[in-house]
């Protein structure tokens, strides 16, 4: 045999396999990747952001487990959807919001071809910043994505911020449906919060209570204990405002907005919401069970006068203003143990705590059908759910 013959035709079969694996390697370092960001979550079409809920969820472990090809953090409010032509491509996903977030970034390998996966990096927010908006205002989100090393594109989409204050009760999903996340409420009710030593202080100046003992006493001593905090809130003036109109509107989001605790004291106003996230940051505060009660276009307070949780009472916060306390009422000491009994700010909360059951009982239906809109909020429980309250900086 000729073995410069063969020694060619060896060199050819090198160069073709060459060739083929060189081939071979272009294809897989650049598949066919499509993709598209995503806000919230894939069900629902929007572009907002509530500060309110992001910062609620920012430390909540999921308990549940995520779909197959949901990567990265189940908390997060920015992603993208991306189908891989090929198996096992790297990718790289970048989302940065001008004056909210740096730049946050996750790795991950897609195992199936043609499959989409959904891709959530822990968006890097400036908490601070997002608990100090107060207006609704339109910033740029801008994400990228590389595949295998090289970069695929980028993509921006303009996202309106919401006021902290907006609180998202339902999202309008694509096919038409409401995903409820008024448990969000919750995080409003803080019990952390500095006002509310300034509260029991005064509640202890007047001598409503002698001391605070939560569930170490009788339920009447509960009961007697959200008197003081009532009476305090009269003593400052607090009344009903209607107010709940939001910093933006949307088809697709249902919102409404939220006095924290220290704006519905300082501005001596609270609507339904504010009033109940107010006793009930107080109550969690002082280790009494709050529940918000929340009902079509209203929500009143429910306690737990027990800590088995058996029995239970509610007050419709709204009364607080109607009609109030003079000044005299305002300025009173209460000389003995039991003088409260006959004041005028313990009868209007008598009145309080009987509309409250009133309004619970003709409901109390719905709540056992589980009818939509009707959601028993508790406060415990949300707190074990993740739902922690916003901060003030």
């Amino acid at each position: 045999m000729n073995t410069r013959f063969s020694v060619g035709i060896a060199l050819r079969l090198l160069t073709i396999l060459a060739l083929v694996a060189a081939s071979a390697r272009a294809q897989s370092a650049s598949p066919t990747v499509k993709w598209q960001p995503v806000i919230e979550n894939t069900s629902v079409d929007v572009d907002e952001l509530f500060p309110a809920e992001i910062l609620a969820v920012a430390a909540r472990r999921v308990q549940q487990k995520v779909p197959p090809r949901y990567l990265g953090d189940p908390n997060s409010a920015l992603g993208v959807v991306l189908v891989s032509s090929a198996p096992d491509v790297k990718i790289r996903v970048s989302i940065k919001v001008d004056r909210l977030a740096d730049e946050s970034s996750f790795e991950a390998t897609i195992p199936e071809a043609n499959q989409p996966y959904e891709i959530w990096p822990t968006i890097r927010f400036d908490t601070r910043a997002l608990a100090k908006i107060q207006e609704s205002f339109p910033t740029t989100a801008l994400f990228s994505v590389s595949v295998n090393g090289v970069l695929l594109g980028e993509q921006s989409r303009t996202i309106q911020v919401r006021s902290v204050n907006d609180v998202p009760l339902a999202y309008v999903t694509k096919d038409k449906g409401v995903q409820d996340v008024s448990p969000l409420f919750a995080a409003f009710v803080d019990e952390n919060h500095p006002y509310i030593d300034r509260i029991l202080r005064e509640a202890l100046r007047v001598n409503v209570v002698q001391r605070f003992r939560g569930y170490q006493g009788s339920p009447q001593d509960v009961i007697r204990e959200v008197f003081a905090i009532w009476n305090v809130m009269q003593r400052q003036g607090v009344k009903y405002s209607s107010i709940t109109t939001p910093s933006g509107e949307s088809r697709s989001v249902m919102s409404q907005h939220v006095r924290f605790l220290d704006e519905a004291i300082q501005n001596s106003q609270a609507n339904c919401v504010d009033g109940t996230v107010l006793f009930a940051s107080i109550l969690y505060k002082l280790g009494i069970y709050p529940v918000l009660v929340k009902v079509p276009g209203h929500m009143f307070l429910g306690f737990f006068t027990d800590s088995e949780r058996q029995n239970i009472s509610f007050l419709e916060t709204t009364l607080i203003g109607e009609p109030g306390l003079s000044g005299g009422q305002r300025n009173w000491t209460f000389k003995t143990v039991d003088g409260y009994l006959s004041s005028e700010s313990y009868k209007q909360f008598v009145s309080a705590l009987n509309a409250g059951e009133q309004e619970f009982q003709k409901v109390a239906p719905e709540f056992k059908a589980k009818t939509r809109n009707y959601l028993l909020i508790d406060i415990q429980a949300a707190r074990r759910a993740g739902i922690s309250p916003i901060a003030r900086f």
